[in-house]
């Protein structure tokens, strides 16, 4: 798996660009926020390892830190506070706080990366599993995609596995194929192409065309598009079972 960062940085774009460049030398995927109500949203959905927060024309919300802290709902990342003044912001520092010069920061965020520990998904309650699979029954019903497909199940499990942990849609081919494959003791190409063929058969079928250019990204007006791909397909799927 690969751990996940989060930026959030008013407008400063060469610090994104910089930080952009460390974290995908250290495989490190990054998402760049530019309010706060996208960071909490970001924190609580995908559960990141680290979350960069620029400290420049923007102050660290210790009461917000501290009542997820205390809540203990939430997976917390390590924090590390890019400060143009880090003497003044060392107050801050902490057990999960880091103050890291925004002005020199490559080789101590690269240290911190690599000791952070790559989060695991927690499992979904079976109740929420039931309620993901009466969701994307219903949502393949109405694009004619049914049970007689043998991707049928396979794209059921892959949404299952996906809103269980959204970073495996990193890795769709490296991690989320081989699981199925192992599942149902089947080979990974058979996986792909089954799931393939499913989405083929009723895009062309066109059970439901406004739900298709809806995944296609084709405008109401427009004619036959591109079939979507496996993870197009189900990346939308995602969207909206969640």
């Amino acid at each position: 798996m690969t751990k996940n960062a989060i930026l959030f940085s008013k407008k400063d774009y060469s610090l994104a660009d910089g930080i952009r460049y460390v974290c995908r030398e250290n495989k490190v995927n990054l998402t760049y926020c530019l309010n706060f109500p996208e960071v909490l949203h970001n924190i609580i959905d995908s559960n990141p390892e680290i979350l960069f927060f620029d400290l420049e024309n923007i102050n660290f919300p210790v009461s917000t830190y501290n009542d997820f802290i205390n809540t203990k709902l939430f997976y917390m990342p390590k924090i590390v506070l890019l400060s143009p003044n880090p003497e003044k912001d060392i107050e801050y520092e902490g057990a999960n706080v880091a103050v890291v010069d925004k002005r020199n920061f490559t080789e101590k965020i690269v240290e911190i990366m690599s000791s952070v520990e790559e989060k695991s998904a927690k499992p979904l309650p079976s109740e929420r599993i039931e309620e993901i699979k009466d969701k994307t029954t219903k949502m393949l019903s109405d694009l004619g995609i049914t049970t007689k497909y043998l991707g049928y199940e396979y794209i059921r499990e892959l949404v299952i596995d996906i809103i269980s942990d959204k970073r495996m849609l990193q890795s769709f081919n490296k991690k989320l194929y081989p699981k199925i494959a192992m599942k149902y003791n089947t080979q990974v190409n058979n996986v792909e192409r089954n799931i393939r063929n499913a989405i083929t058969i009723a895009s062309r079928r066109n059970k439901n065309k406004i739900l298709f250019d809806e995944i296609s990204g084709r405008g109401v007006l427009c004619g036959a598009g591109p079939i979507p791909s496996n993870k197009q397909f189900i990346t939308w799927l995602v969207d909206k079972v969640c």
